[in-house]
Formats: C-alpha cells, sequence, structure tokens
C-alpha cells in the first residue's frame, strides 16, 4: 500500500472511532434513563464503524482487508464447532479477539484486527439480527 493510501486508510479508520465515540455518547444522552425498545441493526452498523471496515448486507467497506460479512447466515454457523451462526456473530463483536476469522488478512494496515466496541448487549442483538438477516 502506498504511504497515501496508508494516510487515507488510517484517516477513514480514525474517523470510524469517532463515530463509534460519537454514537455511544449521543444514544445514551438522547435514551436518558430508559433505552429505546427497538434498534436498528442497520444503523448500528454504520454508527459504530462496522461498515468502514466490513461489507454488511446493505453496505461497502472502504478496505478489503477485513471480512465480508454479508450473507453471514450462510457460513457463521460453520465458522466454529458447536457454535450457532448468532452465538458466533456475538462472541466476535465482543470479544473480537477471542477467534480470528480466517477471512481476515493481516496486511500491516492501520489496524491489527478488529477493536474491542462500547456495545450494549441489546446493540449486540440488534446488529446480530441485521447482520442475519441481510
Amino acid at each position: 500500500m502506498s504511504r497515501a493510501g496508508l494516510f487515507a486508510a488510517a484517516g477513514a479508520l480514525v474517523a470510524a472511532l469517532a463515530s463509534m465515540l460519537s454514537w455511544q455518547t449521543t444514544s445514551t444522552v438522547q435514551a436518558g434513563a430508559d433505552r429505546p425498545t427497538a434498534l436498528d441493526g442497520a444503523t448500528l452498523f454504520r454508527a459504530k464503524g462496522c461498515a468502514t471496515c466490513h461489507d454488511g448486507p446493505d453496505s461497502t467497506a472502504q478496505f478489503v482487508e477485513f471480512p465480508s460479512l454479508r450473507n453471514a447466515a450462510e457460513w457463521a454457523g460453520d465458522r466454529r464447532a458447536g457454535m450457532s451462526a448468532a452465538d458466533y456473530i456475538a462472541e466476535s463483536i465482543r470479544t473480537p479477539a477471542t477467534f480470528i476469522s480466517p477471512a481476515f488478512v493481516a496486511s500491516g494496515g492501520p489496524t491489527s484486527g478488529m477493536p474491542d466496541l462500547a456495545v450494549t448487549d441489546a446493540e449486540v442483538d440488534a446488529l446480530v439480527d441485521h447482520l442475519l438477516q441481510g
């Protein structure tokens, strides 16, 4: 990757991280003491920065090194023995370093893997539903 490409990738990563932090602050303030009853997984996928690095059901990533999450219902249940597709995706969101996807290409780019995200259980559920329905 060229130096300009590295700077562009790093800039996109910083923007994604800023988006994740902004979303957490905004959703907490807007929700007040009560959590929304239904979260939109597609909106969360973009707001948490997932769509920056991963192709999603309705989005295309800015990078090619990171696994596509399209058609997750077709492959996620086969990724780890004894683990359902929903459980695999939830684990990958909550603790991404537990199992490194065989689709991940370590390129020495702006990151060495998926960051730990600040997500609630309800947000994880919404993201899992979005990925499995997409």
